[in-house]
């Protein structure tokens, strides 16, 4: 049988205190949740403060931001998406105002079609002109064609169409161009499935722009982007002789287009295949450098174009 033992304490001893505690957790895994828990914190308050602001308030706010900053704020909640999205004009419209007032004169929109006057509609859409046309609907590897049932298809919406479209595909392969990386070659006569997706993404934004200032902006946020980095790389190539574009540091972090205003080399030419993009430093259509009477500045050419397009599809439609 087992032995039971009974322990006794002597006179001159006391009974043990149970001093134990909960053991405090320290390591740095714990200490990056802790602050990645506090800055959560912080994002979620300063959210919910911002809410607590009138619409007026925040519609300024916005104006003084880039448009891509504009479009994430946007997508924060359900609040700040209805308030850009019925504002869209107003910001979109005063972004371009004060940071790209020179792009914009550049890289102007096409006409929709149902801006056109009905009579003038039907004779853009005439079939017979449209096969007439077929040499302006080139299969280039970087731009994809206007569809002419939702865009004025005259010869100066069909090249605004175009830059438009160029300045996102230029924009797309800037990093390789820092790099020194070659772009992809496409062999000819094939159109590889990761190309048309891109292009068609193409498509999609600058259809949102024709509905949408704030897409239009965000378009020459993008190509103001690829000319810095353009001119940069221009810049650093000693062995370039040419009339570069002048900018400084202070300029190219401003945020807007102002230094586009000083004197510089002509960029007219479209860039018909992407192998022309190392060469391409400001690609700044619909400009000429002028000097009358002694005022040296820049003018620009596709005011009135559109109309003078119109007048002439509609004198051929009347013979």
């Amino acid at each position: 049988m087992p032995r039971h033992t009974t322990t006794y304490l002597s006179d001159d001893e006391e009974p043990l205190e149970d001093k134990t505690g909960a053991l405090s957790l320290h390591s740095k895994r714990t200490e990056r949740q802790q602050k990645k828990q506090t800055k959560r914190d912080r994002k979620r308050e300063a959210i919910v403060n911002l809410t607590k602001l009138p619409t007026e308030l925040i519609l300024e706010c916005l104006k003084l931001l880039t448009p891509g900053d504009v479009l994430i704020f946007g997508a924060v909640n359900r609040r700040f998406r209805s308030l850009v999205s019925r504002n869209f004009k107003v910001i979109g419209d005063a972004i371009i105002r004060e940071r790209y007032a020179i792009l914009s004169q550049c890289f102007p929109l096409p006409k929709l079609l149902t801006q056109i006057d009905p009579t003038a509609r039907d004779a853009l859409v005439n079939p017979q002109r449209q096969q007439m046309l077929a040499i302006h609907h080139k299969p280039y590897r970087h731009v994809r064609p206007l569809d002419p049932t939702v865009v004025c298809s005259c010869i100066t919406c069909f090249m605004l169409w175009n830059n438009l479209c160029l300045a996102l595909d230029f924009a797309h392969w800037q990093d390789n161009l820092d790099l020194g990386k070659p772009l992809p070659i496409i062999p000819r006569g094939q159109s590889p499935e990761w190309n048309e997706k891109l292009v068609q993404s193409y498509v999609r934004i600058v259809r949102k722009a024709l509905y949408n200032s704030l897409w239009h902006a965000r378009i020459l946020e993008l190509h103001l982007d690829s000319t810095i980095r353009a001119i940069r790389r221009h810049a650093e190539n000693k062995g370039n002789q040419r009339k570069h574009v002048e900018m400084t540091d202070e300029e190219a972090g401003s945020g807007t287009d102002v230094f586009l205003a000083k004197p510089g080399p002509l960029s007219l030419e479209f860039p018909y295949t992407r192998d022309d993009y190392d060469m391409l430093e400001a690609y700044l259509p619909n400009r000429w450098w002028t000097r009358n009477s002694g005022h040296n500045r820049w003018i620009y050419t596709i005011a009135g174009k559109h109309e003078q397009d119109l007048e002439h599809v509609m004198r051929n439609a009347t013979r």
